[in-house]
């Protein structure tokens, strides 16, 4: 075999392995940015749950002084706080209510629950995923008025 011939043989191997990788790699790259947007997902509804849970505790003790719920300017600071941390959360995705055991809506006195509903607008960036449109991630807390 000649010289000419072998060198011919290593380009056209080096070919094989450039299309093969650009094969494996359009996958590989859905399944990470796949990954990083569930990812991303959890992180923000962890961020709405624990909003939830703020704005609840902040509004059931501040209906002990007399406030309407979710109006107090303490409540008020803290659903500031917390949509500075939650990506993407807004005042229109707040709500706050005064609801029984059965979650039906009730007067906000000792025995009844305060809700609280957060509601997220979340959109992924995995192009695949981005087709189906964005999702809405809702997390609600009930802490009970003493």
């Amino acid at each position: 075999m000649t010289h000419a011939r072998r060198q011919l043989g290593r380009l056209g191997e080096a070919g094989q392995s450039l299309v093969e990788f650009s094969l494996v790699l359009i996958p590989f790259m859905l399944l990470l940015m796949g990954v990083f947007d569930l990812g991303r997902g959890i992180y923000m509804y962890n961020g709405a749950s624990q909003a939830a849970r703020e704005i609840a505790r902040s509004a059931s003790v501040d209906l002990w002084k007399g406030a309407t719920v979710g109006n107090s300017s303490e409540t008020q600071a803290v659903k500031a706080t917390q949509k500075a941390l939650v990506p993407g959360l807004k005042d229109s995705g707040i709500q706050i209510s005064c609801v029984d055991v059965l979650d039906a809506p009730k007067s906000c006195m000792p025995g009844n629950y305060v809700r609280v509903r957060i509601s997220i607008q979340y959109t992924p960036v995995t192009p695949l995923l981005g087709l189906v449109g964005p999702f809405d991630l809702v997390a609600v807390s009930h802490l009970e008025i003493s």
